[in-house]
């Protein structure tokens, strides 16, 4: 049997936060390993041309490397660059996104062109908004590294310093004598969010038929946390909501703001985690539409005349297209979110946007086959958008604005674009999840004259 401990040199850092080294003419992709560092690993996952490491041993530390300000880095899954200056981290996740842009379009021309700018956040630690922790027993965290163990967590450097306290004061109640058998035992999730409103989500095991959350923890947890919401969801997605005051009704006197909106965010809803970053994306698709049209619309130019946002949540985006486009027109599959976004526009008066209800892949095989858009912007999950480019371009939009949290995905979407007639005007790549691996990435495309 092969030896699976190694003496490997790591020379340079790879998509997914992993350290890349050689040993025995095999490239070894190693967890939390720092470019220049000599290391003694353990070969726990390994192919024929490749293989996956964990540390053993620093034996020489790389100059780049610097201790961790997290005492649970290197065992929780949730961070994979604590052990480097952010300078370092921005430098690598750029080469890591134009590598793999390389790879993606080859020898393509045009690919040595394209215009490609990193937007590194204002701050890399204690940005989140929103925080996901796994419930099992007595443990509340993040998942371990390579495992589906839990590591339990009372303070996350990611998180906003309100969401921590938050956590504490929640999970005290539920580790609590009062409330362990009882309640704790049938929830495996505890999500929280400090968005404007205070949020707090239970996620119930199986079905909400047979449980339901005492009156008295209901009390406890209002009383402690002073939080605006409870939420319990079951695993089908069937919600309760439990608002303040005990009124079983939203509570409408606090909102979320973004730039100059404002929204009726509650928590089962999808929400951009990095408010900063969120407000600079939407900027850049912002300032993009007034460059494209002729003198700019604040100078009077031409708007566009139907716009289409797809997978729109509660109107993160379609709101700020108002201004930009006569008609627009928000497809999202939520039942929650859609109902969420239909407020939001009357909350800000805006009458020019229509909401619907429906999976993006089914809303492409029903619209109308002269329906024409000439703005398309899309912001799917990480699955991306696989077999729906055809779709889209048949809609034949002037230009498309592509926001993705996937580097894969997005750019094997990318290329189906450019295959069907679009070219790439410029990509920016937004750190919105600082010390981690993750990028925010837009693309602007516009349709060539050729097609």
């Amino acid at each position: 049997m092969p030896d699976k401990f190694k003496i490997i040199d790591i020379d340079s850092l790879s998509y997914g936060g992993w350290g890349v080294g050689r040993t025995d003419s095999k490239v070894v992709f190693v967890g939390y390993a720092v470019p220049g560092d000599t290391l003694k690993i353990e070969i726990f996952d390994e192919h024929k041309n490749y293989g996956f490491a964990r540390i053993i041993k620093i034996i020489k530390p790389s100059k780049e490397r610097i201790e961790p300000v997290c005492e649970y880095f290197g065992i929780c899954g949730g961070c994979d660059y604590l052990d480097i200056s952010y300078d370092t981290e921005i430098y690598w996740k750029t080469e890591i996104f134009k590598k793999e842009f390389k790879k993606t379009f080859g020898s393509d021309s045009f690919a040595q062109n394209v215009y490609i700018k990193f937007n590194p956040a204002k701050e890399n630690l204690n940005y989140r908004q929103k925080i996901g922790l796994k419930i099992h027993r007595k443990d509340i965290g993040f998942y371990k590294k390579y495992s589906h163990d839990i590591v339990n967590i009372k303070n996350c450097r990611l998180a906003k310093n309100g969401l921590n306290e938050l956590l504490n004061k929640a999970g005290s109640i539920l580790l609590s004598e009062k409330y362990y058998r009882t309640v704790t035992k049938n929830i495996s999730l505890l999500t929280i969010s400090e968005a404007g409103l205070k949020n707090i989500i239970f996620g119930v095991k199986n079905s909400l038929n047979n449980f339901k959350l005492p009156e008295q923890f209901i009390r406890d947890i209002f009383t402690e946390t002073k939080c605006d919401n409870i939420f319990l969801e079951s695993a089908g997605k069937k919600i309760i909501k439990y608002a303040a005051g005990d009124t079983g009704k939203n509570n409408n006197k606090k909102f979320l703001t973004i730039k100059d909106k404002k929204f009726l965010y509650d928590l089962p809803s999808f929400i951009q985690i990095n408010k900063e970053q969120n407000e600079n994306i939407i900027n850049a698709i912002s300032d993009y539409i007034e460059t494209v049209t002729e003198g700019g619309i604040k100078g009077g130019a031409k708007k566009f005349s139907n716009a289409l946002d797809l997978y729109c949540g509660f109107g993160n985006i379609t709101l700020f297209l108002t201004s930009y486009a006569d008609k627009i027109t928000g497809v999202e599959s939520s039942d929650f979110a859609v109902e969420l976004g239909k407020k939001n526009a009357a909350l800000n008066n805006i009458n020019n946007i229509k909401f619907i209800k429906s999976d993006v892949s089914k809303f492409l095989d029903k619209i109308e086959k002269d329906k024409k858009f000439d703005l398309i912007i899309l912001d799917p999950p990480r699955s991306g958008i696989k077999g729906l480019t055809g779709k889209i371009t048949a809609l034949n939009p002037s230009y498309i604005i592509y926001v993705s949290c996937d580097t894969m995905t997005f750019l094997r979407d990318l290329r189906q674009f450019v295959e069907t007639g679009y070219e790439i005007e410029k990509i920016y790549l937004f750190d919105m999840f600082p010390k981690t691996y993750h990028l925010e990435q837009i693309a602007f495309l516009r349709k060539t004259a050729s097609r």
